[in-house]
This record gives structure tokens, sequence and C-alpha cells, in this order.
């Protein structure tokens, strides 16, 4: 059985051949490239776990190609060959990123245990290459920014720290907790979610986190939303976050065992600066970020979502036509693989044949689309709505300081509030 695959990259036939030898000897898959170029190409197709590139090469040499794999996927360990009067720029390279170097001359005993050292830091995230790829099934995806993500999040499983995902609403960031939760120590304890929503308008004392944590000790506890958690509930987090203490209360504090995850669909650092989120609380959650993509980033991975979706429900017995393929590939999705699951099911559900034609595919996708956008304006003016009020909450009704926090002038603030219906006066 073929191990793990290597692309190595050299402009030297003779050297080449020689690496690639001495890799496959050691239990390696090798794919060679004779340039930057031709390695760049390689390396979209194949997704090969880590990278051997000599420095000096015509065209684009090792550094420019150690820059466009860094900025595709930093998670690749890339290894740098290096004659003598080149250590120097090896040097700085490795403290850009670049994992290693080896000069030429090298030993093939040293060439395989730096490889196995990258081996050891590149995880495997391939799901049809065994066991060990198992814990991220639920997701699918063959785009080589979701490959990116999921090796950034299969090494966060191996960690205890909390960890906050980003990403607009319906991309999947559920999906992709519930998957570090399957790679983790704690695969086999519960994975509880707490929709931070739930907690608007409840009664002092009420709150839905201090139920949460008797199912959640042991494995996962998840902050659903957390921007919108209310400023007295994220000060009673911050020692959960930190510590593993959570205070029950006022003379009673619990030890906890678990791990934190929480999600947002808006950047954090507009929330601290508008004095809606703590920032110790973000510094703390924050300390492992992981985005997750809108579907509209990740085109490449819609005919296998599709397939996906359709396996789920109907088997290989129905499907779409080619030209409806295409169609979702073309679209805007507004509302993420949410949205492109309720498109596929809607189609399997209305077609009267069993490949389902275009022309149901872009009718479904005109009407979902529009549903989608009013339920975004619906949610921004109910966002608005809820930060004007929190804003004069906090400065007692005056309303130049709250343009002021807004970044607008009072005239346009004044306009924002009778938009909205909003008195100042009852906020003094």
């Amino acid at each position: 059985m073929i191990g793990a695959r290597i692309l190595v990259v050299d402009d030297d036939p003779g050297l080449l051949e020689l690496i690639e030898m001495r890799l496959v000897a050691g239990g390696y898959g090798v794919t060679c490239a004779a340039s930057g170029e031709e390695a760049l190409e390689l390396f979209r197709a194949e997704r090969p776990r880590a990278v051997i590139s000599d420095l000096r090469m015509d065209g684009m040499d090792g550094h420019a190609l150690f820059a466009r794999l860094h900025a595709e996927a930093p998670t690749v360990p890339v290894i740098i060959l290096t004659a003598h009067g080149t250590i120097p720029d090896a040097v700085a390279a490795t403290q850009r990123g670049v994992f290693g170097f080896l000069t030429k001359p090298f030993d093939g005993h040293e060439l395989l245990a730096m490889v196995a050292e990258a081996m050891a830091i590149s995880p495997l995230v391939d799901v049809s290459a065994g066991n060990d790829a198992g814990w991220r099934t639920g997701i699918v995806a063959t785009s080589l920014v979701m490959e990116e993500l999921l090796r950034q999040a299969r090494r966060a499983a191996d960690a205890d720290n909390p960890i906050l995902i980003s990403g607009p609403r319906g991309s999947g960031k559920e999906s992709l907790a519930r998957a570090i939760h399957a790679a983790s120590s704690r695969a086999g304890k519960p994975f509880t979610v707490i929709r931070c929503c739930e907690f608007a308008g409840l009664k002092p004392g009420s709150s839905p986190l201090t139920h949460a944590l008797a199912t959640a000790r042991g494995g996962f506890l998840m902050l659903d939303d957390i921007e919108e958690l209310p400023p007295a509930e994220q000060a009673r987090l911050l020692p959960l976050v930190r510590e593993h203490t959570f205070f029950s209360a006022p003379v009673r504090a619990d030890a906890l065992d678990l791990r934190i995850v929480a999600t947002t669909t808006q950047p954090l650092d507009q929330a601290i600066r508008d004095g809606r989120f703590r920032a110790d609380l973000f510094y703390a959650i924050g300390r492992v970020a992981l985005n997750m993509p809108a579907l509209a980033e990740r085109r490449e991975d819609i005919p296998a979502l599709v397939t996906s979706f359709v396996a789920q429900t109907h088997g290989t017995a129905r499907g779409l036509v080619p030209e409806a393929m295409a169609a979702l590939q073309e679209a805007t999705w507004p509302g993420n693989v949410r949205q492109l699951r309720s498109v596929v099911e809607q189609t399997l559900a209305l077609a009267v044949t069993a490949q389902a034609p275009a022309t149901l595919v872009r009718r479904l996708l005109r009407e979902e689309t529009e549903r989608e956008m009013a339920a975004l304006d619906e949610a921004r003016r109910a966002f608005e709505y809820d930060y004007l009020v929190q804003l004069l909450d906090t400065t007692g009704g005056n309303v130049t300081h709250a343009a002021r926090i807004a970044k607008r002038n009072r005239t346009e603030f004044y306009k924002l509030l009778a938009r909205h219906g909003i008195d100042p006066a009852r906020h003094k």
C-alpha cells in the first residue's frame, strides 16, 4: 500500500530521480515536478501532504513557490533543498514558515527523518483514506480551501484549547465543530449546543448556560452565535473559558472538565469596538480561530454536495441533468450550503423525471434567493434595531455620544432612530 504522497520539485532530473527513489523506498507515494510552475499545478490537483523543493530553479524558484503554496495551504509542510552557498537564504525561508531545509548533498536517512517529522504535523484529511479520516465524514468537500481548513481543524482537535469558528449563516460551522469533536480525545463524550439567541429576554438567574453544563461535562460545549450573548453571561463565561470554573451561585464555584467551541457570523472586533462584546473573552476564546468559507468561495464542492444530498434521500435512482448542475454552480448562494440542500431537495420532490431538468432548478433558485435575501434584510433590520437600543441604553439616551460610537453624525443617527421608531428619551 502506497503511503502519504510527497511532491518533489527540482530542475535537475538526476537529483529528482534520486529523491524519488529514496522516498519510494521509504514507503511514500511521490509526484515529481521539474519547475515551480508545474509544481503549483500538481499541488492543486494531487493535494500532497508535504512538498520538497529545490531553492534555486529557473523561472519560479523555491522562494516564490513556497510563497504561493503557503498562501493557499499554510499547514502543508515545505522542505527546502539548498546548496552550501544559499544557507542564509534557507534560514530566512525557515523564519517565514518553511518547515525545514536540507543542504546538498544530503544523507538519505536525514531526508527520510525530516519527511517523517513533516508527516507527524501534516494530518490526513482525505475522507476516502481509511479510518483515520472518518472524523470528517459529515463534511463533503473536495476544494483546496476546504482541505486546508480541515487540516487546521484536524490539528486543532489534538489540543484542548477553546475554538472560535467564524463564517456566514448556513455555511456549516456546526458540522465543522462536530468533526473536531469526533477527531478529539473527547469523541465519546457529549456534544452540547447552546443557541446564544435563546438568552434574549430571560429573567435574571435563568440561564441556559447553567443547565447545559450539566450535560456537557467531559465533552464539548458549543456556543452558537456567541456575538448574541448578553454582557452578564459573557462575564460568567469568561472564567469558564480561562480556568474551567463556572460560578453557578454567589458562593459556589464548580470546576468543569469540558472544551468550548464558539461560532460567530460576524467579526467580533466590531462588536468589541461597539462595546457589545468583551475583548478579554474574545482573546480567551479565539486562541484557535477557524474560518468557514461561504459556498460561493468553494464552488468546486457543489457537485459533491449535490451528489451527497441526492444519495441521502434517493440513492442512485434520481439525479440532475448536467445543465441543472451547471445552474447550481453558477448561483450566488446567499444561504450557503443550507440553501443548496433546500434547492436540491425541492427539485427532487417536484421533478416528474428521474433526472431533474435545468428549468426547474432555475425557477427554484430564483424563489429561494428571493426568500433568502428577504430574510437577510429582515435580520439586518432586527440587528440594527437591537444595536441602536443597546447603544442608547449604554449612553443613557445621549444621542451625541451614541452617534459618535456608531461613527455617524447626529443627523444620520436621528434618521436611523426615526426609521426604527426609537425615542431616545425613553433610554435616559
